[in-house]
């Protein structure tokens, strides 16, 4: 059965080239659908790569109850010295860093359009907590003056955003005194400011969104979680700052499966009926053929075989070449999430090796689904039927 199996697959192989037409369309569509999957869930890993590298899982953040958002978090200036009491009671070595993240509004003067970017008010441990972050340029914004430095992603994307120049916010110009990099992670397209200084330009009332604290052991991480915990009046919650990300990320997964999975399954269906179509013109142009490899001695399992593993074939051949083209278009372009209309964080499409992977096996699926009748049609032809064929 066996030898049989790859006879009658060679066989249709060989064949391909008088069916070219049809199975060039296969391919086609196949690329199409799995060019449209990789290249959307491309994005995700991106995403998931920009926040989430750069970000120590050791680092936890206190946020008010119920915010999803850093800069919908706020905590008032009395809770955030309760909290900073606890955390130093429970770690004493622990550096913690009060944190205000606003949504500003930036031009792009090759766009003609604003799109949002966050801005942080940081204290002087902010700095210590965030590995690989330095000065590229300029200088460190001092206490209580309305000084920016900005992230270099930010300074790619926004022309005005240059060692020297000014923002307005908040009714003032704001100077921008330096440059930093943080190793290509999501902090590249923040704009920082001193704590005191954006408080006070915004009239928040000594309020901060987030602290931040890198313990030094597990157990005094525990201590100061029940600490907190045991205040309920501060109604505040403690997350790892990678966790916090990475909900982040799975929102914009949920998101986009939403949306893409009814498409997806709309032109995937479209594949599949057009390799079901071309598999059962194949049957019928060989009809004859399978009738006399049947009279010999061929069994109709080999013979479906052939059929199914042709059709598997030329839709893997299309998802292949769907997964080199999105790789060849997107790797390493450079984009942003304005798309998303959420904060604006600037970084490179990378197309994972595990997704392509993923996108060629689901071509195969669709070969698999759409041979499927046709190979069983192959399978059943009585041999006297298919011998009078002409």
């Amino acid at each position: 059965m066996m030898r049989q199996s790859l006879v009658m697959i060679g066989l249709n192989l060989l064949s391909l080239p008088q069916r070219l037409g049809s199975a060039l369309i296969d391919v086609f569509g196949v690329a199409c659908v799995v060019a449209v999957f990789v290249g959307l869930f491309s994005v995700v890993a991106s995403y998931q790569s920009l926040l989430l590298s750069g970000n120590d899982n050791e680092v936890l953040m206190v946020m008010k109850n119920g915010a999803e958002a850093e800069n919908e978090s706020s905590i008032p200036e009395e809770d955030a010295a309760a909290i900073v009491t606890a955390i130093s009671a429970a770690d004493p070595a622990a550096v913690v860093s009060p944190e205000s993240s606003r949504l500003i509004s930036v031009k792009r003067p090759q766009n003609r359009d604003f799109v949002t970017v966050a801005l942080r008010g940081v204290g002087p441990g902010a700095v210590g907590l965030r590995e690989g972050m330095k000065l590229v340029s300029g200088r460190m914004f001092q206490s209580g003056r309305y000084e920016l430095i900005v992230g270099a992603a930010s300074q790619q994307q926004f022309t005005e955003l240059k060692v020297g120049g000014t923002l307005h916010l908040a009714d003032a110009d704001w100077r921008i005194v330096g440059a930093f990099a943080a190793r290509g992670t999501g902090v590249e397209s923040e704009v920082w400011a001193d704590l005191g200084a954006l408080q006070s330009a915004y009239k928040t009332g000594n309020r901060v969104s987030t602290l931040r604290w890198k313990p030094t052991s597990e157990a005094t991480a525990a201590a100061a979680r029940a600490r907190l915990k045991a205040e309920p009046n501060l109604g505040v919650s403690v997350l790892r700052e990678r966790d916090y990300f990475q909900g982040a990320v799975n929102g914009l997964f949920r998101t986009m499966r939403f949306f893409a999975y009814p498409v997806l399954l709309v032109m995937a269906i479209g594949a599949m009926f057009a390799a079901l179509n071309t598999m059962y013109g194949a049957v019928a142009a060989r009809t004859r053929e399978i009738g006399v490899a049947r009279a010999i001695g061929f069994g109709a399992l080999p013979v479906a075989l052939g059929v199914l593993v042709e059709s598997v074939l030329v839709s893997a051949l299309g998802g292949i070449l769907g997964v080199l083209l999105i790789r060849v278009a997107l790797n390493g372009m450079q984009t942003n999430t304005n798309f998303l209309g959420d904060t604006q964080f600037a970084f490179s499409l990378i197309v994972p090796p595990a997704l392509m992977l993923q996108g060629v096996v689901w071509a195969a699926v669709i070969g698999l689904l759409g041979g499927l009748l046709p190979a069983l049609r192959a399978g059943r032809l009585p041999i006297v039927e298919a011998l009078r064929e002409t």
